[in-house]
This record gives C-alpha cells, structure tokens and sequence, in this order.
C-alpha cells in the first residue's frame, strides 16, 4: 500500500465514514478497489469525490437516503458527465461495487416496451428453435429494433399484422443507404426470420418471408490484404519489450503472425492451452468451432516464457492476455487491431491500412511463396477444404507472374487495303432496333416497373441492361395496349413476334427479364399472366471457340505496328497493339480492358488491379516482363503527349469521347479486330472471325500447352490460372481449357513416359 495515500490518516477517512449510507460502506469500497488493481492515485482522485455525490443524493432522496437504488447512481452519472466527468467516473466504480456485492436494489423495473417484448418472443424462438450461436442473435435483434422502429411498432402494435409488402420494401431501400451489399445480406436474413416466425404463428396472413429478394454476394470479391513477411518483421522488432505493457503487444502480435491465429482465437488462449513438455498450443478456432493442436516452437516458447514471467500482471484470470489498463480482464476481439494499430504508430512504418487478419494472410502467402503445399497451409490455418486456402493464391504475386503469356514475336506484316470495306450485314443476334419514343416508363405498369427496379438497386444489382429491355417492354405495351391493365398471354406474345430478327437465345433472355418482372407484379396482383418456361425459345448452342495461336497473333502485332496514326487519334497502332497485348497474354475481358485507368495499373511492380469485374470480383493481374516493358514504354509515349497523366485517364485512350470519356468502346476494338482478321484471313471452319473473348480461350490454352512443355503437374497449376483468370475454383476455368491437337499430343506424350512396359519385345513370346 502507498504511505503517502490520504484514507491512511485516521483524521481523513474518518471523515468519509461519516457519511450517510456511502459512510459505513467506505472501508470495503477502498479495499475493494485496491483488489481490482486501481492505483493509490486514481483511488484518491475517485474517492474523494463521493461527498459531492452524497450532496447531490440528498438533495434528490432526501437526507436520510433510503431506497437508494442503482437507477438513482445512473441518473447521477447522467448529471455529472457532461460538466463533471471525474465525479461521473467515480459514480460508476460506486455503481459497479455495489451491484457486484449486491448491496443496493436495482431500482423499480421498466416495463419492457411492446417491441421489445415481441423481439423476447422471438429471441426464445431464434435460441430454442433455430439453435442460433448468442452472437447471430444478437445481430438478429439489431436488425429487427430497426425495423419495428420503422414500422412505428410502439404506437400501433397491429401494423405487424397489417404488414404490406411495399413496407418492406421501403425499409430496404432505407437501410441500403447505410449498409454494402454484405450487410444488407444480414438484414434480409433476419427480417425472413422474423417474418417466418409471425407466418407460422398466425399473425401474418401472407407468405411475405417467401418475396423477399437478397443481395447477390459472391465469393472471392477482394483480393485478401497482406503484407511482405518483411514489413512484419520490421513491425514486430520496432516494439520495445522492455515495457511490460509493449511485451504484451509483441507477443499477442508475434502469435498472430508467427501461426496465423484470429483475434478470437488470441484472446481466449488461457494458460491451460499452453502445454509446455508437450510442445504443443492447443487452439479452439472459433470461426469452425475445431480444435487445432500447433506445434509450439523454441522460438514461441521463449518469448510466451518471457511474458508470462516479466509482463503479464499477477490475476485470476486464466486467459494469457490481459487489458492494460484496470480493472484486469480479458483482451476482446476488437482490442487485437487496436493493438496493430498502436504498434505501427510507434514502429513509423509506411504501412498500408490492416487489420489483425492481415497478418493471417501475410504468413499464408509467405509459406506459399516459400514453396509449402497448399494443403499443408490449409491444416496450419484450419481450414476444412482446399479452396478456402486458395484465396491466398491471389496474392502470390510471383508464382502468378509466371502464368501469363510473353508478348508474341518475331511475326510477318500484312499490308492492308487503303480502305477495308466494312460488312454491313448484322451479326448473328443482333437486332437494329428503333430508338425508345419516350424517355422513362410510361405504360400502366409504371410504377409497378419503376419500384421493381428502385428495389432490385437497392439490393446492390446494377440491372442496366434489364432496364433497357422492360423500357421497350413498356414501350410495346403503351403503343399496342395503352389501356391494358392485366398482363394477358397474347402480350407477351406479341413483344415476341417484334424479335423475330433476334437470336433464340437473346430471345430468351429477354423473355426471362419479362417474366421476372411479371413475378414480381404478381406479388401484388395475383391474377397476373405468368408465362411458362418451356414455351420460351431454346437457346443455341454456343459457338465454339476460334483460338489464336502464338504465331497469329505475332502477325496481327506486328501488322498494328504499321498502322498509321489518325487525325483523331495520333497513338492510335501503340493504343490498339497494347489492348491486343493483354487480351491475349494476361487473359482480360473485353469490359475489364476498357474500364482500365492509370490508377489501376502499377507499372513498377508490373501489376494490374482489376477492380469490380464480373460478379463484384477483383483481382490482382501480375503481367510478364515483355508485357511490363510493352506498358512501359506505352506510358512514355502518353507522358510525351500529354503533359500530366492523370490517374482517372484510361489506359485504352481515344480523342473519340463516351460519355465524356477519353476511351476506346469494345465495339470500336472489336471492329478494328474483325478487320485484321478479315484481311490476314483469320476464320473458323465456317468462315467466320474469331471474337474478342476467343483472345481469352486462347491465353488459357496458350499457358496450358506452355505446362505441358515445361513438364509441370497440372493439376497442381489449374489452381494458379484459374486465380489468374478471376475464377472462384478451377472448375470454372475448365470452360476455357479446349482439348487442342497440340494439347493432345503433349499428353499422349506425358502417359508414353510415365507409363510401365509390361512386355520388353512388343508383346512377343
């Protein structure tokens, strides 16, 4: 104890013992704060305000205090936070002693109000029934106070059983204003529940759970953040050790790093997880509720040895790590990247915004570029399949570098015509239509057409060109039934006959959008004609690929490199030829392409980020050196032309404007394309051009012939392209891998060398 406290002077603390109710309870509040760990100072600075406190009491209880309860000491927190804040701080230690010895009542209950007691209801429901974790619950009721405060609940308790569908609908649109398209994903969840639990009660009379749409989430949105395992350990020695307080944070990072645990993972380790003779740190992951047994190294076991012997403060607690500040107590989840964050403050690192789970990702890639198996990675982490752990493969940027294509050489030009005539008949599929007459929707199913879409946005879908389709899908219905309305089968038909021009498989398409429509009008208007299915066109197979060969496209380079520059575009062979480059040796979409800007693209480490492609995904695209130093030097001529390089200018550059965009379209690419392959005779069996997205088949073909010359395992490699192409697993990248001649030679070969003679002559006896 401090002999420089003042309640150690008898003529001091007898003066607090005097008090009324607070008095006789003084000795035991002071040892009770001492045993929390509370120094000498801050137990001065808190007691020695409760005389006010006393005051203050007195003069709302009355001079004796009786019936003092836990509601009167919030109240007075509430009084002197705003003016008084050390006398508000220690009205809460007062409040937290006596309601931990239980010597106060905790005041008169409020009535629960009408939403909270349905949400008990169903908070029984949800832990009982449905078996959900304490922490799902919880998000449930978040979510469902949102909405029952948005219903106005508490002033008319049967708006739930009047419940409309447009209701819903507008709290959606609301709580999209705040919410991405992850936790907009939670709400719905929670609302179906909800809505199922009064259905099957009886208070909804409509299946209303059944007509709500969620957001489209995909997995393998963004690529994981890391770190390189250099930075990490520049961060970890920058922290002092010698500080108790440091040494904690060292060593709650060190085990983050060093075995990639999450930060539930790190705060519930108790020192019975520990087995020392055994060598062994046995974790309960608490994402797939498994128990993982690691080894524990010399090197961990030193450094937990250190701290545990020299930092960590002496405490009933079984759990490692502790709070810095008292009372003692476990670490919480969220106190992990507060951690993070403090250390690279100190450490004066020039590091990129993480959290705690980067450090996970940091030791997965560092393993992976260390040449460990992924599926030994995937044991470390404790993960239940493979393609949990291939995320990392996103950002192993070496390994991927080496799966894109060079840039073709040594090619033959083909000299033009001066004037390539253009084929004026349309392609297959497309249909010249006539332009809209009216600007928005204006059919009898306006509004109807307007709210689909306000609630289809809403849940994160771009719907463009759904849009285009119902607007002349509302355009045939004002011209041929303007006073129509009921949806009649001869309608839908009749917008049918108008796309006899179009292909049966754009047909159907557009038939589909219609009919998802018409769903979503009968929600409301039952007796709406739904159409079937079946009676839509068939769609047509889809055509074959034409892949380009290497030697191809060297021809096609070499023959753009000659072209001569346009008054409207002075770059335009360097602009053309580059987009060709990555078509073919980094496997891009066409969209991806002409979405590119600067800012995209780092041309040091020779690297594209390919941001919100196809289904939300995004990508990190190491090219080759030969592309690299083709980008280089495109970038040397822009900087000549222009005199600043803005990072919002795309990279496919074009004086023509769209949309108030220097950019190349894909139609004005794919038409220069057509016209190489029309006059270096490129052309399928049936005489027709390969297209744009044919350059993609043939880079996925062109690194799988390029395996099989090298003598890699293949099926070791898919992983990598199918990450470099931006497929969730390799199944989706066996669509691009066409069982080509040359494929089918190398692996005739390969089964020739691997397979056993059984017959050393043939056969022969």
């Amino acid at each position: 104890m401090n002999t420089l406290s003042p309640f150690t002077k008898p003529h001091i603390t007898s003066r607090y013992r005097q008090l009324p109710v607070l008095g006789p309870l003084f000795d035991k509040a002071l040892t009770w704060l001492r045993h929390q760990g509370y120094a000498e100072s801050t137990i001065r600075n808190r007691l020695s305000q409760i005389r006010r406190l006393v005051r203050w009491l007195q003069l709302r209880r009355g001079s004796t205090l009786k019936g003092l309860t836990q509601d009167d000491l919030f109240l007075a927190y509430k009084h002197f936070q705003p003016g008084d804040p050390y006398l508000a701080a220690a009205t809460h230690l007062l409040a937290k002693f006596f309601r931990e010895e239980q010597m106060i009542p905790e005041g008169k209950p409020v009535p629960p109000s009408a939403s909270e007691r349905e949400l008990t209801v169903h908070e029984v429901y949800l832990r009982e029934i449905r078996g959900l974790a304490a922490s799902s619950i919880r998000r449930h009721m978040l979510h469902l106070r949102c909405f029952l405060r948005f219903l106005k609940f508490d002033r008319r308790p049967s708006v739930l059983s009047e419940l409309q569908l447009d209701q819903i609908e507008a709290f959606l649109c609301r709580m999209a204003r705040t919410n991405n398209r992850h936790s907009l994903q939670q709400v719905v969840v929670a609302l179906r529940g909800f809505l199922r639990h009064q259905h099957s009660q009886g208070i909804l009379k409509l299946s209303l759970h059944e007509q709500i749409d969620r957001p489209r989430v995909y997995r393998k949105e963004r690529p994981p953040r890391s770190l390189h395992w250099e930075q990490v350990v520049e961060l970890l020695r920058s922290i002092d050790r010698t500080d108790p307080d440091e040494d904690r944070d060292f060593t709650l990072l060190y085990l983050a790093a060093h075995y990639g645990l999450r930060s539930g993972e790190l705060v519930r380790l108790t020192l019975d997880d520990i087995h020392w003779r055994a060598g062994i740190l046995h974790i309960e992951q608490t994402k797939t509720k498994q128990t993982l047994n690691l080894p524990l190294t010399d090197e961990a076991g030193d450094i937990l040895a250190h701290y545990l012997k020299f930092s960590r403060p002496q405490s009933s607690f079984r759990e490692v790590f502790l709070r810095r500040r008292v009372p003692w107590g476990p670490l919480t989840s969220c106190a992990v990247n507060h951690v993070l964050q403090r250390a690279i403050r100190g450490s004066e690192l020039e590091l990129p915004r993480c959290s705690s789970h980067t450090l996970r990702h940091s030791l997965a890639v560092h393993l992976l570029r260390g040449g460990v198996t992924l599926e030994t990675i995937g044991k470390m982490l404790g993960h239940r399949s493979p393609e949990s752990t291939t995320v990392y493969l996103g950002l192993s940027i070496e390994d991927l570098r080496e799966v894109g294509l060079p840039v073709p050489t040594g090619g033959e030009p083909v000299i033009l015509p001066p004037k390539i005539r253009k084929n004026k008949q349309p392609c297959v599929g497309h249909q010249v239509t006539k332009p809209l007459a009216k600007a928005n929707f204006h059919s009898p199913l306006a509004s109807s057409l307007r709210r689909y879409l306000a609630i289809r946005r809403a849940l994160g879908r771009s719907y463009i060109e759904v849009e285009a389709t119902l607007r002349y899908w509302d355009d045939f219905l004002q011209h041929r039934f303007p006073k129509a309305r009921l949806i009649r089968s001869e309608m839908l038909q009749g917008w049918d006959q108008t796309m006899s021009q179009v292909s049966p498989t754009t047909r159907r398409q557009r038939l589909q959008i219609v009919r998802n429509f018409l769903l979503f009008h009968a929600r409301q208007h039952p007796e709406t004609y739904i159409p079937d299915l079946t009676t839509f066109p068939k769609p047509v197979p889809q055509r074959p690929p034409r892949l380009v060969s290497a030697e191809e496209m060297a021809n096609v380079l070499v023959t753009v490199s000659n072209w001569p520059a346009s008054p409207a575009n002075p770059l335009r062979s360097e602009t053309i030829r580059l987009a060709f480059i990555l078509l073919f040796c980094c496997g891009l979409r066409r969209g991806e392409l002409v979405r590119l800007q600067w800012r995209h693209i780092d041309i040091q480490k020779g690297i594209l980020h390919i941001e919100a492609s196809k289904f939300h995904k995004s990508r990190l695209v190491p090219m080759s050196k030969s592309v690299t130093k083709e980008l280089g030097e495109y970038w040397a001529l822009r900087c000549r032309r222009e005199k600043a390089v803005q990072p919002e200018n795309y990279l496919i550059w074009s004086n023509h404007r769209l949309a108030n965009k220097q950019v190349y379209c894909a139609h004005s690419i794919g038409n220069n394309w057509r016209q190489l392959c029309r006059a270096m005779e490129i052309t399928d069996g049936r005489g027709r051009f390969p297209r744009l997205h044919d350059l993609r088949h043939s880079c996925a073909v062109g690194i799988l012939e390029r395996w099989y010359r090298l003598g890699y395992d293949i099926n070791a490699k898919l992983p990598y392209l199918a990450t470099y192409l931006g497929h969730v697993n390799p199944a989706s990248t066996y669509y691009y891998l066409h069982f080509t001649p040359e494929l089918q030679q190398a692996a005739c070969r390969r089964f020739h060398n691997c397979a056993v003679r059984i017959f050393a002559r043939g056969g022969a006896r």
